[in-house]
């Protein structure tokens, strides 16, 4: 697998003084996992697998027995999922799983695409300063390839969203990275989502052709690439076909329905 270049900085002093240790980015803080943490990323596996389909109800009751908890964490995890548009209200039809239709995918992937057309275009800046910032990628590779050995779609989705996190983080732009991160669990559904009729391996290498691109740093190259990688990819996958055959599977005696 190719390994993004780390380039060490040595700033020496005159007279053969030591070299000075390179920079570390800061570590984002730790916070302790809680209930309602779990809940919201069962809940977000679940819809990433399928098992959870799009316009789904979601009955507050059935999900507190199908995760084996009780009802209060899971009336927390609904309320922060429903502020990321991940679940909505409507009127007589109660909470349901967000929709995801030719339209709502284009409008969430146009959005997503302007968004990382700017982090791209900062973090090809922040490159050309430091070799090194493209480390930062490595680990989220790392655990797509592993993903694909083991044949998880919903970990490759999970790596998929690293991944592009991180190259958010590179460019240093925290209101870019806040606005991404509104939309990162909605991405990771619909990612996993494709994992369903997409060839997991076809997916790590879109990742590595991106980042083979980025190193040329050709702006204009990166940003068609941006395009090709989180729009006209997506937009081939045919998920109202998808959504369709796995509601039909899920309604034949022996399948799992949730009304």
């Amino acid at each position: 697998m190719p390994q993004a270049a780390g380039l060490d900085r040595e700033r020496g002093a005159e007279g053969g003084a030591e070299a000075a240790p390179p920079r570390r980015a800061a570590m984002p803080a730790l916070r302790p996992i809680t209930l309602v943490d779990q809940v919201v990323e069962a809940f977000v596996q679940a819809a990433a697998e399928g098992r959870f389909l799009p316009g789904d109800r979601v009955v507050e009751a059935e999900i507190a027995r199908e995760f084996q908890v009780s009802r209060v964490p899971v009336r927390e995890a609904l309320r922060l999922l429903e502020s990321q548009g991940i679940v909505f209200n409507t009127p007589y039809r109660g909470m349901r799983l967000m929709e995801v239709t030719s339209a709502s995918l284009h409008h969430i992937l146009v959005v997503r695409a302007s968004l990382e057309r700017v982090a791209a275009r900062e973090a090809l800046a922040a490159y050309r300063r430091d070799k090194g910032v493209l480390g930062r990628l490595e680990p989220a590779l790392q655990r797509m390839r592993r993903a694909v050995e083991e044949g998880s779609g919903f970990e490759v989705a999970k790596a998929d969203a690293d991944f592009h996190r991180a190259l958010c983080m590179i460019g240093g732009n925290e209101v870019l990275l806040q606005i991404w991160e509104t939309l990162a669990r909605r991405l990771t559904i619909i990612v996993g989502l494709s994992t369903l009729t997409k060839d997991l391996a076809s997916i790590y290498d879109e990742h590595l052709q991106f980042l083979e691109i980025f190193k040329r740093g050709n702006l204009r190259a990166l940003e068609r690439t941006v395009h090709e990688h989180i729009i006209r990819q997506n937009e081939m996958v045919d998920f109202d076909g998808l959504i369709a055959r796995r509601r039909q599977s899920a309604e034949r005696p022996g399948g799992t329905s949730h009304p």
